[in-house]
Parts: structure tokens; C-alpha cells; sequence
């Protein structure tokens, strides 16, 4: 399975007058005919967030990574020997471990560089995308968007927000595991779209956390209409840096948008 890609982090313009390096990050891999797909924010009050953000993408796809190769297969661990077993609970399996495995990479880089561990304080959200079926983890804002044939957008796992729009629960949290949200559906996705709580104002209604058709769709049409994908990661670089994308959101930015060859 080919897959059409655009990803994305830009700085925030706020970020930008304190000379803060962008603090989101994002990663994808392709496994088979499965796509990996992780983004992460940092958290903006975290001296190191850019690196635990850095870390945590890195290390939960490769954990992925990793237990693919194991089993050379999908799902991503043994099957197991009760046939009554749901795969859904595999892959929930999988992806929770990839969490731990995040966390436990932040942790050790803590103790390598002394540092205290909410100083790398980051989100993670993680989407897995097979032929009929996807699979998501999430901990903390950011949104993870399922793109139709149809060019139309639906919300798969929404936002988690504390008191205040910008407060959250972060994977570096001593209660994580308490705040990770597994989802999943038997639906066939045309494309995926992961975004940090930067990009957010622009395409999911705060109260209901639906996606905006009238952002994804014109993406969508792009995407799948580039004759060649060279440059296509700094277009969408450019797309998040406009005038109209700054002026709802000060914060860093990041987009990753894939869409199935047909």
C-alpha cells in the first residue's frame, strides 16, 4: 500500500520572539501495508519538551517497529493462542507498550542528563493504519482526524484538555497510563491527518471536537493532485506559516496529512 504524505513542525510566531526551539515533533514509518504515524507537543512550560517530544515519537514507532518484526506480521504481536481474543485488544496491547516504551526512553534520558523528568513533558498521540481498519493511542491535546473517500473529515480521537484550553495531561505525567485513550475502527480510511493543539483552532470545534470539512477537504484535493511529492513537506511548511494560520494560533504547529495512492 503507497501512500501520498505531507508532514510538518513549524515554531510558533510566540516561540519565535523568545528564540524557542519548536517543540513539536512527528514521525512516520511505514510497516507492509500498515502506516505509523506519531506527532507530540511539547509542553511550552518544559525547558527540554522539545526533546521529550523528540524522543517519544522516535521511540514508541520504533517499539511498533520492533514487535512487527518480531511476529512479521500484523497484529503487531504473537497471535494469541485463545482464538476468542478480539485483534482490537492486540493492538491496543501493542500500542500501550509503545507508550511505555516512550516514557521509559524520556526516563533514561532524564537520568543520563540529570535532568528532572517534567522537564522533557510532552504529549503523544500515536494512529496505526491498515487496509479496513485503523488504531490510535493518545495522551494529552492534538487531535487525530480519519480522511474519507468521500473528501470528507471525522474527529477519531479527540483532545484531552485540563481546566484551561491550554493545560493537559502530558506522558510524562506520574498518572499517564490513567489518561491514555485507545480507539479504533473497522471503517476504511482514504487518509489521516495528526495535528498538534497549534493547528487546532483552525479545524476542530472546541466544544464538539468534530473536524472541519472545509480545512481537510481543500488538503486532501491538494495532496492527491500533486504530480510529483518533491517539496511537498516545505509547501505545507509555508501552508502553516500563512498570515491567516498565525493569526488563530501563536503556538508551534505541526501537520502530518497522508492520503492512500489510488
Amino acid at each position: 500500500m503507497n501512500w501520498r504524505i505531507a508532514k510538518a513542525s513549524i515554531v510558533g510566531t510566540g516561540h519565535a520572539q523568545t528564540a524557542t526551539p519548536c517543540q513539536d515533533s512527528h514521525y512516520v514509518m511505514h510497516l507492509g501495508n500498515h502506516l505509523v504515524v506519531a506527532v507530540s507537543d511539547g509542553l511550552g512550560s518544559a525547558a527540554l519538551s522539545h526533546e521529550g517530544s523528540r524522543i517519544a515519537c522516535s521511540a514508541a514507532v520504533d517499539a511498533i517497529a520492533e514487535a512487527y518484526d518480531a511476529h512479521n506480521d500484523m497484529p503487531l504481536i504473537a497471535a494469541s493462542t485463545d482464538a476468542s481474543v478480539n485483534p482490537h485488544v492486540r493492538y491496543e496491547k501493542t500500542l500501550t507498550d509503545a507508550f511505555v516504551a516512550a516514557r521509559d526512553a524520556i526516563e533514561r534520558e532524564a537520568a543520563r542528563t540529570n535532568r528532572s523528568l517534567r522537564e522533557y513533558g510532552c504529549t503523544l498521540l500515536v494512529a496505526v493504519i491498515c487496509e479496513e481498519a485503523w488504531y490510535g493511542m493518545h495522551v494529552g491535546d492534538g487531535t487525530i482526524v480519519g480522511l474519507y473517500a468521500d473528501q470528507s473529515a471525522k474527529t477519531l480521537s479527540v483532545p484531552e484538555n485540563g481546566e484551561f484550553i491550554n493545560s493537559t495531561t502530558p506522558l510524562t505525567s506520574t498518572d499517564y497510563t490513567t489518561h491514555m485513550r485507545y480507539s479504533y475502527g473497522t471503517d476504511r480510511l482514504a487518509g489521516v491527518a495528526l495535528l498538534s493543539d497549534g493547528v487546532q483552532p483552525m479545524c476542530i470545534n472546541y466544544k464538539t471536537g468534530a473536524a472541519y470539512d472545509g480545512f481537510f477537504r481543500p488538503l486532501q484535493i491538494w495532496l492527491a493532485g500533486l504530480p510529483s511529492l518533491s517539496g511537498v513537506d516545505h509547501a505545507l511548511e509555508q501552508f502553516l506559516d500563512t498570515p491567516k494560520m498565525r493569526q488563530k494560533s501563536d503556538d508551534d504547529m505541526t501537520l502530518v496529512l497522508a492520503l492512500r495512492e489510488p
